[in-house]
């Protein structure tokens, strides 16, 4: 089977990818009334040593998702210097499921990370983290 695209390439060129829906506050447990951190934030390739994700056992699967093969979703957010994810800094990357997502951020707002360390002290990392759902019932979480 051969396809084609017969579109106008510059039309092409005008679309904006598919953006993935903005999480709301009371999904992420974001207090806005709480000041935001004035530190700098690092990427993982600038620290001395990188977070470290700690098993998210993700609880709570809906029902739907069971017959499903597997499910995903990519989270971004900051890591502050104790290890505790800044809620506010939660940001929805790509997401197979709104109900998968769901059990991902109640666990997420739980979870204690290993802070990166840059010249001896914790600092701030902005982490992009993959979680994954198969059908088996396993979960995998990459960073």
């Amino acid at each position: 089977m051969v396809c084609a695209c017969l579109a106008n390439p510059g039309w092409l060129l005008a679309q904006e990818p598919d953006r993935p829906r903005q999480l709301l506050p009371a999904e992420t447990g974001c207090d806005s009334l709480r000041h935001a951190a004035a530190d700098s934030v690092y990427e993982a390739d600038a620290v001395d040593r990188p977070v470290r994700a700690p098993y998210l056992r993700v609880n709570g699967i809906p029902y739907r998702l069971r017959e499903v093969l597997t499910g995903r979703t990519t989270l971004r957010f900051v890591v502050d210097g104790s290890g505790w994810v800044d809620r506010c800094s939660i940001v929805l990357v790509e997401e197979s499921s709104p109900e998968w997502t769901a059990a991902v951020l109640t666990e997420l707002r739980g979870a204690r990370y290993e802070p990166a360390r840059k010249g001896g002290q914790r600092v701030r990392q902005l982490v992009y983290q993959v979680f994954t759902y198969h059908s088996d019932g396993r979960t995998d979480v990459s960073q």
